[in-house]
């Protein structure tokens, strides 16, 4: 598997378990908070229900269960009223009692009156009549208001991590197609391989054989240089948007492959089928996919195999098909082939096909794919584009 795969592999996994990890912080921060509520809420209850019991008859008593019950509260911020709005009763309304004014419980009263309904108290006669009531109002414990906020925190905090995350895998593969470009520019060196070979090749066979047909060599020489001047194009055009210009398809194609012919000493049987077909491409760019694809078809198949090259147009695409019969692609390395740095050859850099998805997809905005691999038998890999 290559470092790009992994990387990826590893971005979803690390999004999945922060995710998870946050998603699970806040629904269990949401559970502590509802039970302290319910605890709360528990505690006024009872507070209110003492205060009913008591002040139903004895007031001392009252006064003494109430204290009672309003210390043992040591957080919860509660105020109780008489009928008439007057503060007969308050608790942990500030953590320093002497700064505690009326201005203070009546801002107090106004915000527990926002946040939550009072409880109200009835108080009886001896025959159970109603005759006044008291409301006790209250607020969230300070540890409560905390605990509250937790679940926004957790969100900021998982939020500021995906972003990290997202930062630094973006500037990876930044620094991953700058690679890329790095690898161009070495395939580029390799390309230069075959027109400067066969150019001393030439150089040789005009210094030792004076009866050569000197046309025929010079023509041959002449295909080589425009070869490196097609060369030089392409590394010219990595980095930039390149001009497509429409041409003939066909035409770019069969010189690319006749090109390559006629410099590989290998028993392939090349076999064309190809419509007359113009389209906007850059052909410097699209005969590098060429290239690459025949070579890695000749790579599959190795001395001796069959080369098919289909040229055609289906509905609104315009299909090119590279068919061999070599070792195939195992079905799992269908999608990886393209990715940069993989390779299943002991020699090589793992950018052939990475270029040629590159030049497809981000240039003529088109698609490059395995269609299908049968070993020793049959694969095809297939580019569309748009007509």
């Amino acid at each position: 598997m290559n470092i790009s795969n992994y990387q990826k592999q590893f971005r979803t996994l690390l999004i999945i378990v922060i995710s998870f990890f946050a998603l699970s912080l806040v629904y269990f921060s949401n559970i502590i908070i509802n039970e302290i509520k319910e605890r709360e809420l528990k505690t006024i209850d009872r507070y209110a229900k003492f205060i009913q019991i008591i002040a139903n008859n004895d007031i001392q008593s009252a006064n003494y269960f109430i204290d009672d019950i309003l210390i043992k509260n040591h957080s919860i911020p509660v105020i109780v009223t008489d009928s008439n709005g007057k503060i007969i009763e308050f608790k942990n309304i500030s953590k320093t009692p002497e700064k505690i004014d009326e201005a203070l419980l009546l801002k107090s009263l106004v915000s527990m009156k926002k946040k939550y309904q009072p409880i109200v108290i009835d108080i009886l006669d001896e025959n159970d009549n109603k005759i006044d009531f008291q409301l006790i109002y209250y607020n969230n414990s300070k540890t409560l208001e905390i605990i509250i906020l937790a679940p926004y925190f957790i969100f900021i905090l998982t939020v500021l991590i995906l972003l990290t995350v997202y930062l630094i895998f973006y500037y990876s593969n930044k620094s991953e197609r700058d690679s890329l470009w790095t690898g161009l520019a070495k395939e580029t060196a390799h390309q230069l391989g075959t027109p400067l070979s066969s150019l001393i090749g030439w150089s040789e066979l005009l210094k030792n054989n004076k009866q050569v047909d000197k046309r025929y060599v010079g023509k041959e020489i002449d295909k080589d240089l425009d070869k490196l001047k097609t060369i030089t194009d392409r590394f010219s055009n990595i980095g930039s948007k390149p001009k497509l210009i429409n041409q003939n398809l066909k035409k770019s194609i069969e010189k690319s492959i006749i090109y390559l012919e006629n410099r590989l000493t290998l028993k392939i049987k090349t076999t064309l089928n190809l419509e007359n077909i113009n389209t906007s491409f850059n052909e410097q760019l699209f005969s590098w996919v060429i290239e690459n694809l025949y070579k890695n078809s000749i790579d599959s198949i190795g001395r001796t195999g069959n080369i098919k090259i289909n040229l055609f147009q289906k509905k609104n695409k315009i299909i090119l098909d590279f068919i061999d019969d070599g070792v195939g692609i195992k079905k799992a390395d269908f999608k990886k082939i393209f990715d940069p740095g993989f390779t299943t050859k002991e020699r090589g850099w793992g950018l052939g096909l990475a270029l040629v998805n590159r030049i497809i997809s981000d240039y003529h905005k088109g698609e490059i794919f395995v269609l299908e691999s049968i070993k020793n038998t049959k694969t095809t890999i297939r580019i569309e584009l748009k007509k």
